[in-house]
């Protein structure tokens, strides 16, 4: 499984050593420099002091060693050695540590400061050696003397006590870096489980929400800064969660209720006509026919308001001609607007969109449904179509006075009906307007409701189209 604590560990794990590694081995490599630069030094000041015990006189070189000074080179243990030629190459002075033998006659470098380099010394040991030319001073300084022959000097000494020190601090920093490395692999674990345990106790809390806890909200107090958007959003989301929860926990109980009364009437029907058949007349059959056709119109509306919030509603646009559009959807309500004396008033600018021209006619049919059944008999019902900078802009408005402010937050919730409206002929179901927005969002049309303070309620319905 691809662990993202894992993944963590690995990468700060190698991150760690690759940074250790690269910090012991230049601490490696600069203790190292410092201890064979120190070698050289002292190699240099040997060679400088042999070098100052030679001289010259009337064009011959002679040595000024004393026997003290030449113990130091003896052959018993012998660790420093020197040598020095002529300019041809002839040997003029060797140290008693090299018996017979001869060093690499070679001078590398400036005579201020010689290089030095590492070979194989007569007794097979390691050694480390400088070398320089150099004109030995004159015999008597105060006296002209022109100027003398140059000769080379090679100055070496056994570097097997400095190579004992470099193993030793190489162990010494390998086996540091083994236990640091151990360290690392034993702590990064640690402190990252210690790092990532507020996520781990925000994925327990997550893991233990259900259907029946989706009250419970993550408490964002003692979370890291980087934990505390994703908690904010996980709140969000489980505050959307229970509202749809309890959304359609609403549904389903108004929706038992509203079919439960119809159900009854069906059942009350079919036992009376049963019971009693010689008695049955038309009336029985259409009372049936009405029962069903307004279950009919209920499931119907269910179907389309769920095609619409899940996206499946196919809008087919088509340049429409909106005022005779509404013109024609308002034929079947002009009768019912009469029958209840409603003063009709159309406001209608000449204006052609692209829309859904069926979903606009169910959409503005149950807007002119709701109107003409909600006005007060006797009252006013204004119906404006306009252009906008952006579309189609259509309002209706009529008269409202059972509603209040309070209302207009649940006007298009499915099945919200006031009181009076509930208790009437059965012919609305409370899904008109929830089903208007929903088509309404679906083709990309905005619907609200606003209510004035004289009662007057106006649905706003407004298109993005582009206008011709």
């Amino acid at each position: 499984m691809n662990s993202l604590r894992r993944q963590l560990t690995r990468r700060l794990g190698l991150t760690l050593a690759l940074l250790l590694g690269a910090g012991l081995t230049a601490i490696h490599l600069a203790v190292r420099s410092a201890l064979v630069e120190a070698f050289d030094t002292s190699l240099r000041a040997q060679a400088f002091a042999v070098s100052a015990l030679t001289e010259q006189e009337d064009g011959k070189v002679r040595f000024d060693f004393s026997a003290d000074f030449l113990r130091g080179f003896g052959r018993e243990h012998a660790r420093n050695f020197f040598e020095i030629w002529t300019a041809a190459g002839a040997p003029l002075m060797r140290s008693p540590s090299l018996g017979e033998a001869d060093l690499p006659g070679r001078a590398d470098g400036p005579a201020q400061k010689p290089k030095a380099w590492n070979f194989a010394l007569p007794n097979g040991h390691a050694g480390r050696a400088v070398g320089f030319a150099f004109r030995p001073k004159p015999a008597d300084e105060e006296r002209l003397t022109p100027r003398g022959a140059v000769v080379t000097l090679v100055f070496a000494a056994d570097r097997s006590e400095l190579d004992q020190t470099l193993h030793g601090l190489l162990a010494i920093i390998a086996g540091g870096g083994v236990v640091l490395l151990l360290a690392v692999f034993t702590a990064v674990p640690r402190v990252l489980g210690r790092g990532l345990a507020p996520l781990d106790r925000l994925g327990e809390q997550a893991a233990a929400i259900n259907a029946a806890s989706l009250t419970a909200r993550f408490p964002a107090e003692g979370l890291p800064a980087e934990l505390r958007p994703i908690c904010a959003r996980l709140n969000e989301l489980l505050a959307r969660l229970e509202t749809s929860f309890e959304r359609e926990r609403r549904f389903s109980a108004d929706l038992a209720h509203e079919l439960r009364t119809p159900l009854a009437e069906l059942r009350s029907l079919a036992e009376c006509a049963l019971k009693w058949p010689e008695t049955r007349d038309a009336t029985t059959d259409r009372d049936t026919l009405a029962i069903a056709r307004q279950m009919e119109a209920l499931v119907t509306q269910m179907l389309a308001l769920a095609r619409g919030e899940y996206g499946l509603l196919a809008a087919h646009r088509e340049r429409v001609a909106l005022d005779a559009l509404v013109r024609d959807v308002w034929q079947p309500f002009a009768a019912r607007a009469a029958a209840r004396t409603l003063a009709v008033n159309f406001v209608l600018a000449p204006v052609t969109a692209v829309a859904d021209p069926a979903l606009l006619r169910s959409i503005l049919g149950n807007l002119f449904d709701n109107a003409t059944d909600h006005a007060p008999p006797g009252g006013a019902l204004r119906i404006t179509l306009e252009k906008s900078a952006t579309g189609a802009i259509f309002r209706i408005t009529n008269s409202a006075d059972d509603l209040t402010p309070a209302d207009m937050g649940k006007l298009f919730d499915r099945f919200w009906r006031k009181e009076a409206a509930r208790s009437g002929n059965g012919q609305h179901t409370g899904l008109g307007l929830a089903l208007a927005r929903t088509l309404a969002t679906a083709t990309g049309w905005t619907l609200d409701a606003t209510l004035d303070r004289e009662g007057l309620l106006t649905f706003t319905l407004a298109g993005p189209e582009k206008i011709d």
